[in-house]
């Protein structure tokens, strides 16, 4: 479902006000935050791990253990590479909140 003219004018009013409010968060969520190539990795992940877990599957269907076992494995490794740039937004982990009058609180 398309977005009307008046909702895609919303959205970029909305995306304006934090570009002036917020310039550090906008830039990390802005479509340069992803690395390049990401989007490969993650497919390629999601269908290493899904071909693992038909050998796994095909493994137990003939109960043959070392093709479990690489099975196992293969659905590990598509999992870690599928997820393996989700950790580019690193959370800093904060003290205690700050009070009301010390002003702003910096977000990321």
């Amino acid at each position: 479902m398309a977005l009307s003219e008046h909702e895609k004018a919303t959205l970029a009013q909305i995306a304006l006000g934090l570009d002036h409010d917020y310039p550090k968060l906008a830039s990390r969520l802005g479509p340069a935050s992803l690395p390049a190539g990401s989007a490969r990795q993650t497919t390629a992940g999601i269908c290493g791990a899904l071909a693992g877990c038909l050998v796994l599957l095909a493994g137990i269907a003939v109960q043959a253990l070392l093709l479990g076992v690489i099975g196992f494995v293969m659905m590990g490794a598509g999992a870690y590479l599928a997820t393996m740039r989700v950790g580019g937004f690193q959370f800093r982990r904060r003290g205690p909140a700050p009070s009301p009058s010390a002003g702003e609180p910096e977000l990321w």
